[in-house]
């Protein structure tokens, strides 16, 4: 099993999922961060961190954004085989100051508004949305157990998602990645980190306000080779994806240089080695980074991979769309 960065939490049947408000990620940092350090993400500004736990075990870490009930992720990454999908979803008592530390499954008798929904969706507010519960922590990622599957059906970790996005080329992005992890950072001494998360719209919202609907998802992942040996230190990679949260869309593909401009000053944390040589964003290997980002690429051509930076390509979407409204209204 391999760590990567997460968001969210669940419980099932007679399982008590404690999540634990954990400010800066106290209780979990060693668990689930690279070089045991949380990214700063920007624009989560009075955001909750949240120590993801089943039972006596830790899963994921989540920062969850209460006021747009949206989040960032960082979670575990195992190469076992998946059993069947589980499709209850769940909610966190904690986040509507209650006492209970502990996920419930949502029933007929709580999935409302006033119980959980003061600063945390409800299953009711995704109801004839026209939007999926898309996953930002993907169950993919959690095969190693039932219950770490289980844990990735809070709501808390769901977002607004297009229903042709997230079953269409986000689903491959999420199982390409997959593979290719699998494939370029399953040697002895590699750990898998992946930060998910997703970039809030201006204006869009389903139920009435309550749940921002994101403009994109995204997401980065480091292959971490520190505690290799030998020429396996040497190994290590680290890129970034985002995809527009539309119909027809694409994943961009960034090297991690380009990808952090605008998500964070600091997604992965600087590596020093004995030897005084420090490595910035888990780019051990920039060249195994570029050939595997253009083997991604090679494999569907709605997988672009992009030469200039993510932030520019924001910028150019806001100024696409303010061009939109002039035409229409002016």
């Amino acid at each position: 099993m391999i760590h990567i960065l997460g968001f969210v939490v669940i419980i099932l049947s007679f399982n008590f999922v404690k999540s634990e408000v954990s400010p800066n990620f106290k209780k979990c940092k060693n668990e689930f961060f690279y070089q045991n350090t949380a990214p700063t993400l920007k624009g989560m500004v009075g955001s909750t961190q949240i120590c993801q736990r089943l039972g006596n075990q830790y899963y994921y870490a989540t920062e969850y954004d209460t006021t747009n009930r949206i989040r960032s992720i960082r979670i575990t990454l195992s190469f076992d085989r998946c059993g069947n999908r589980y499709n209850g979803w769940f909610v966190e008592p904690q986040l509507a100051d209650k006492n209970d530390p502990s996920m419930v499954d949502i029933s007929r008798a709580n999935n409302n508004i006033a119980t959980f929904g003061s600063k945390q969706a409800v299953n009711v507010d995704y109801t004839r949305s026209g939007y999926d519960r898309g996953h930002l922590n993907p169950q993919l990622y959690h095969c190693e157990t039932n219950d770490s599957r289980k844990a990735t059906n809070t709501l808390t970790n769901i977002a607004p998602q297009v229903p042709t996005f997230n079953q269409g080329i986000w689903n491959k992005f999420e199982n390409t990645l997959y593979d290719i992890s699998k494939k370029y950072c399953n040697f002895v001494g590699a750990r898998r980190y992946f930060i998910t998360g997703v970039l809030q719209s201006e204006n869009k919202f389903i139920s009435n306000g309550r749940v921002n609907i994101p403009s994109h998802y995204w997401t980065a992942v480091c292959c971490d080779s520190s505690g290799a040996m030998g020429d396996l230190r040497k190994e290590g990679w680290s890129a970034g994806f985002i995809g527009e949260n539309k119909v027809n869309s694409s994943v961009f593909i960034y090297t991690i240089q380009n990808f952090l401009q605008t998500t964070s000053s600091t997604l992965f944390a600087d590596f020093t080695d004995q030897n005084g040589n420090t490595v910035k964003n888990c780019l051990f290997n920039p060249t195994k980074a570029d050939n595997i980002i253009n083997e991604i690429a090679s494999t569907d051509n709605r997988f672009i991979k992009e030469k200039t930076s993510m932030f520019r390509r924001v910028c150019k979407f806001i100024y696409d769309g303010f061009r939109y409204i002039l035409r229409l209204f002016g």
